[in-house]
């Protein structure tokens, strides 16, 4: 999930359970004759309460609440249920004039079975997706603690650059993330 999408869940997650935890608290201090409670609720004006539905801004007011309402629930869906996969890649070759469409599935899925068979890797996951607008190959390497951790960097490395070269100077990032099984104590 994006941070952006993260931040904007966060926040809107915070400000209706801060909502809801006001109302609670109020309505239990009243119930539990808070004096605080009490008195405000005792200062209300209650034919003016009662008579607000009969108000002229009433009806625009609710439809106010409505729309935005209704705006706030499809962006944040919109926002959730966006794709973060990539789309095609466009490589242009000034030799040919011709431009070519890479997928970078396959892409991340060769990287993924070189980086899965060298020795002590456990296991490999690779996916491509889009990481702050940018599309990313990322690839996590599960291996052995025992491995030869300089070994591993250098293929990830050349697996990488050799990434780079292939896509001709497209921006494409290549994340790959390297995570080390716990070692066994043996007494």
């Amino acid at each position: 999930m994006k941070l952006r999408t993260v931040l904007a869940n966060r926040l809107v997650t915070f400000l209706a359970g801060l909502a809801l935890a006001g109302a609670g608290a109020f309505a239990l201090a009243w119930v539990w004759q808070v004096p605080l409670a009490r008195e405000q609720l005792s200062r209300l004006d209650r034919p003016r309460v009662t008579d607000v539905p009969d108000q002229s801004w009433w009806t625009p007011a609710l439809w106010s609440v409505f729309a935005g309402g209704l705006v706030l629930g499809i962006a944040l869906l919109a926002v959730n249920l966006s794709r973060r996969r990539t789309s095609t890649v466009q490589l242009y070759d000034q030799v040919t004039d011709a431009t070519l469409g890479v997928e970078l599935g396959p892409v991340v899925d060769g990287v993924a079975a070189e980086l899965a068979a060298l020795p002590g890797v456990r296991a490999v996951r690779g996916r491509a997706v889009v990481e702050r607008h940018l599309p990313t190959l990322s690839v996590v390497v599960h291996a052995d603690p025992t491995i030869d951790v300089t070994e591993l960097t250098e293929a990830a490395e050349d697996a990488a650059q050799r990434v780079a070269r292939a896509l001709g100077g497209a921006h494409v990032a290549t994340q790959i993330l390297v995570h080390l099984d716990p070692a066994v104590d043996v007494h």
